[in-house]
């Protein structure tokens, strides 16, 4: 059987289980309090966490797009100057092939001058040396004829030389007999 319990030792333990259900929701509402606390300090870190995540992956994207717009810059740059650089040469191409093609005019055009004057020259020495065979070939011919001439002068002379000594020979004779005709007579005259 139960013990009866008395009302006042009841009433004490209701107020000891009341005042400790105060104290126990007290005690739940200070948790409660605490732990939303916690719960807040939490978010409030998350949320700064977030924001602060937030801005660094802002200030990423930032750098990146700034880097992204400086490569681009820098490559749009280097590509014009590839350009202006291709251009550069190209142009320098074009003027070399104009010089080199000037050049191979001008060479040829002397080319050309050269041989027309070699073969000036040429004809002017062929014509000269045509010439100069035919003053050759016409002295030749005089020289012929004044050796003929000369010979012929020669022999003439000779003629004439030899004539006059026949002629002296035989004015020789002639004058000896007469001398000898007249030393004779002479002689004779005297005996």
């Amino acid at each position: 059987m139960s013990d009866p319990v008395s009302p006042a030792t009841e009433s004490n333990d209701l107020r000891d289980a009341q005042l400790e259900i105060r104290q126990l929701k007290e005690t739940v509402a200070a948790l409660r309090e605490e732990l939303e606390n916690k719960v807040f300090d939490m978010q409030r870190v998350e949320q700064e966490a977030r924001a602060e995540g937030i801005d660094e992956i802002k200030q990423l994207k930032d750098t990146a797009a700034a880097l992204r717009e400086e490569m681009e810059q820098l490559n749009f740059a280097r590509q014009k100057e590839v350009q202006e650089e291709r251009a550069a040469g190209n142009d320098e191409i074009t003027q070399l092939k104009n010089t080199i093609q000037a050049l191979r005019d001008e060479m040829e055009t002397l080319k050309l001058e050269k041989e027309k004057e070699l073969n000036e020259a040429v004809s002017a020495g062929r014509d000269e040396i045509q010439q100069l065979k035919a003053t050759a070939a016409r002295l030749r011919q005089e020289m012929e004829d004044l050796n003929f001439r000369h010979q012929e002068t020669v022999q003439e002379l000779n003629r004439t030389r030899r004539d006059e000594v026949g002629e002296l020979q035989q004015a020789i004779v002639t004058l000896r007999r007469t001398l000898e005709v007249k030393s004779q007579r002479g002689s004779e005259a005297r005996q």
